[in-house]
């Protein structure tokens, strides 16, 4: 299966959650070790500055991260079980509204992919930490975050 379609097929099971739908967040690139999304503003998402609520931007930035950790395994989903254990956020300027749609790009190394899938084969659970950067329609950075997933051997 190719990256489109992962992709593709990932943000299909993310469009289901009442989260997504709300905040407007669909995908734009999705590659082994790569996932990024987009939000455009909408009024009911500013706070009383006319900025993207905070909570938005992070929940921009786990989805990211969350689609990335899965990008380079999604073979191996059925013998996964995957959770967001923690997970921060740095908001480095103002998310202003009239700067919509934010990016939210998460990335990770081949050899992380690499050995998250070896973990996966050998039923070994792994904690990784997925970065996330979030710029807005200029390019200026916003906000960078980092989460943990924990991906662990589905129980049998």
């Amino acid at each position: 299966m190719d990256s489109a379609t992962m992709g593709e097929q990932v943000m299909a099971g993310f469009q289901k959650l009442g989260f997504i739908q709300f905040t407007g967040i669909e995908g734009v690139d999705y590659a082994s070790g790569r996932n990024v999304v987009r939000m455009a503003a909408k009024p009911e998402h500013f706070n009383h500055n006319g900025d993207v609520h905070a909570a938005l931007l992070f929940g921009l930035a786990e989805t990211a991260a969350m689609g990335a950790s899965i990008s380079g395994i999604v073979d191996l989903l059925g013998d996964t079980f995957i959770v967001a254990r923690d997970g921060r956020i740095e908001y480095l300027a103002r998310a202003k509204g009239e700067a919509s749609p934010f990016l939210a790009t998460a990335e990770l190394t081949a050899d992380v992919i690499e050995q998250t899938r070896a973990n996966i084969q050998s039923r070994t659970e792994i904690e990784l930490e997925v970065p996330v950067s979030i710029t807005d329609s200029t390019g200026k950075a916003v906000a960078k975050a980092a989460f943990t997933a924990v991906i662990r051997p589905r129980r049998k």
